[in-house]
C-alpha cells in the first residue's frame, strides 16, 4: 500500500497520547463514560476525549443439524424498530467470550452445540468504546429446552435456510453492524467454502 498523506508531519498512529487526567462522567449498567484529557505526542496540544468502558460482547452464528440458521428478532430501543440478529450479548463479570457465547445461545434460542469455532473479533466503535465483540460459529445445534431471557428481553426465534438469510441481507433487512461483521468473519474462515456448499445443496 502507498502512504498518501501524513498530518502532522512525522505522525505515527502507533504512538500513544499522554494521559493528563481522567474522570468518570457516568456509570451505568452497560457502560462507564470516561472523560480523558490527553496530550498529542506530535503537536503537544491537549484535547478532551469521551470514552465508553464496557464488557466484551459475543455473537453466535448458529446452524442446526439440518443446516438452518438460528435468528432472533427483537425490538431495539436505540432505533425504535425491530432487528433481525443472531444470538449474542455481553460477557458477565469473570466470564470468558467462549463461555458467554455458549450461555447466550442457550438462553436466547434454547439450543446447544458441541461443535464450536472461534471466528475472530472486532472493535464495535474504536473511536469511543474500549470493548471487543467476539464471534463464534456453532454447528449441529440441538434444542435443549425453553428460553431463559432477562426480564426486559422479548424476542422471536426463527430457523432460516441460508438462502432465506441471504435474501434478508441483500434486501437490507439485516442492518445491525455487529451482525454484518459476524458474517464477514464467517466468510473469511477457512472452513467456510465447504460449509457453504453443504448449506446450499
Amino acid at each position: 500500500m502507498r502512504l498518501l498523506h501524513c498530518q502532522p508531519e512525522g505522525f505515527d498512529p502507533a504512538t500513544p497520547w499522554t494521559q493528563e487526567s481522567e474522570s468518570i462522567r457516568q456509570d451505568s449498567r452497560l457502560f462507564r463514560q470516561i472523560v480523558a484529557q490527553r496530550r498529542s505526542p506530535h503537536t503537544g496540544r491537549e484535547h478532551a476525549f469521551y470514552r465508553l468502558q464496557g464488557p466484551d460482547w459475543v455473537n453466535v452464528v448458529a446452524f442446526t443439524r439440518t443446516g438452518e440458521l438460528l435468528v432472533v428478532e427483537q425490538f431495539r430501543h436505540g432505533i425504535d424498530a425491530p432487528t433481525l440478529e443472531i444470538p449474542g450479548g455481553g460477557c458477565d463479570q469473570g466470564e470468558g467470550p467462549a463461555e458467554a457465547a455458549r450461555r447466550e445461545l442457550r438462553e436466547e434460542t434454547g439450543f446447544v452445540s458441541d461443535h464450536w469455532v472461534a471466528l475472530g473479533s472486532c472493535t464495535p466503535n474504536p473511536a469511543t468504546q474500549n470493548n471487543r465483540c467476539h464471534t463464534f460459529l456453532a454447528l449441529d445445534c440441538d434444542p435443549d429446552g425453553a428460553l431463559e431471557l432477562d426480564p426486559a428481553e422479548e424476542l422471536q426465534v426463527w430457523a432460516m435456510s441460508w438462502q432465506e438469510w441471504q435474501g434478508c441481507m441483500s434486501r437490507g433487512e439485516v442492518h445491525h453492524a455487529l451482525v454484518l461483521s459476524a458474517f464477514q468473519l464467517l466468510g473469511l474462515w477457512q472452513g467456510w467454502p465447504s460449509l457453504r456448499q453443504r448449506l446450499e445443496s
